[in-house]
Formats: C-alpha cells, structure tokens, sequence
C-alpha cells in the first residue's frame, strides 16, 4: 500500500493559468544529474555547459497547464497526459521562428517549466521514474489572422506529454 498521508485544504486564493514558460531542448539538461531531488521537489537543474532555457512571453490569461491522471480498469496502469496550451499574439517573422524551433525540437523533445499564477515552478517532460524518457513534444500549433480587426492574430500552441508520475514542483532559479 502506498498511502501515507492526508491532505489538509488551503484556505487562499487559487489563482488559474500560467504566467511564465521556459522551453529547453531535452539534451541541454545534463543528462547524467539531471534534476535535483531533495524534499519532494526539485531544487536546481544542471545544464550542459553554455546551454540554457528559452523563455517563451503570452498574453495574459492566455495559456494553462493541466495533468489528467488515469488507472486504466483492465490493466490497472498508471498514466498522467500533461498538457501545456498558449497563445503566441501577432503574427510575424520573430514569432514563425519560434514556432518553427519548438516543432524542430519536438522529434528528440523539450523539458518545461511553467510558474503558475500562484508563483508555483512546475516540471514538465521530465520525471523521477522516466527521467529523459518521456519529454514534450509539439501537439498542434494553430495560426489564424482573424477576420475582422477585433478577431485575435496569432497561434495557439499546445504541447504533451505522457508518462506515469505526477509533475513535481521546481523551488530554484531557471537558468536562462
């Protein structure tokens, strides 16, 4: 049996969606430390040398995360689809660039970390059971101009990954 403990509820606000996003090529993360555990969280990340995360800039109230955790009923398997969705505002060369990197990074993946708007750090395309194994990758990523002038111009983002452990938080400082 695995359960050890309750949970106490959180009196507070509980603000939604995310307001930071660093994006890292999988092989930039030093991929013999990798993450540092200690506490149930991760404190720090080591890089490969020179390397560092991107951070990537939305409009407000504009992108979110989420983590849906599933035992399967036949197999009795454990599996978590996580999911980080953004919108990238006013097409032009800088943003197709991006664009382009992130679905250039996707065969191999990319590691996340998304601060939510509780000044939470999440990781993300990295786990302690998979470690590398199970990245990020580019789901879909939507452009439209809009067709009148009050339309939004720009592209929605959304990418995924699964695995079989729940994001873990990150409490140090993201190399950029």
């Amino acid at each position: 049996m695995a359960l050890t403990t309750g949970y106490s509820k959180i009196c507070g606000a509980r603000s939604g969606g995310i307001v930071n996003l660093w994006l890292v090529d999988k092989d930039d993360v030093n991929q013999t430390t990798g993450f540092t555990l200690a506490g149930g969280v991760y404190t720090a990340v080591t890089m490969v040398s020179g390397k560092v995360f991107y951070k990537f800039a939305f409009e407000q109230d504009s992108a979110g995360m989420k983590w849906d955790a599933a035992v399967d009923g036949k197999t009795l398997s454990f599996s978590v689809a996580k999911t980080i969705e953004f919108f990238l505002g006013f097409l032009k060369q800088t943003q197709r660039t991006a664009l382009q990197s992130i679905a250039d990074s996707s065969p191999c993946g990319m590691i996340a970390i998304a601060e939510d708007a509780n000044a939470q750090k999440w990781v993300l395309g990295y786990t302690e059971k998979q470690k590398f194994g199970r990245p990020l990758r580019l789901k879909t990523s939507a452009t439209d101009t809009g067709k009148v002038f009050t339309d939004a111009n720009g592209t929605t983002v959304v990418m995924d990954a699964l695995d079989n452990e729940l994001p873990l938080e990150f409490t140090g400082s993201v190399p950029v």
